[in-house]
């Protein structure tokens, strides 16, 4: 193979970021009113929106992404644990905060478990 050849692979591996998912493509999906609803719970935290934009769509993949395969309690519960503590580690919460923030976070997975 030629050098020129070479310069024009693309690759196609994990550093070339997430997949994208086509639109023939089943990937995860939450209901609609799941987004907005983490919206407000999230703005509860008086955080600046553009600074929680990664940990809110984070955690709605996560949510999202559960196997229906599993105990969705306990997959609920690991994605809410995984987004208290980056946040915890990210931005300094008082502990009222934190707890209203988990509850909530709580009754929205328990209606997501219900709705599914």
């Amino acid at each position: 193979m030629s050098d020129d050849k070479a310069e024009n692979i693309v690759g196609t591996g994990p550093e070339d970021g997430p997949i994208q998912i086509s639109s023939t493509e089943d990937g995860p999906a939450a209901p609609g009113w799941l987004e907005p609803e983490v919206d407000k719970a999230f703005a509860t935290l008086g955080l600046p929106v553009d600074k929680l934009r990664s940990f809110r769509d984070s955690y709605i993949d996560c949510l999202a992404s559960a196997p229906r395969s599993q105990d969705l309690d306990v997959a609920h519960d690991a994605c809410r644990q995984g987004l208290l503590s980056a946040l915890k580690t990210a931005f300094p919460l008082d502990d009222e905060k934190q707890q209203a923030f988990r509850q909530t976070l709580e009754a929205l997975e328990s209606r997501l478990t219900a709705d599914l």
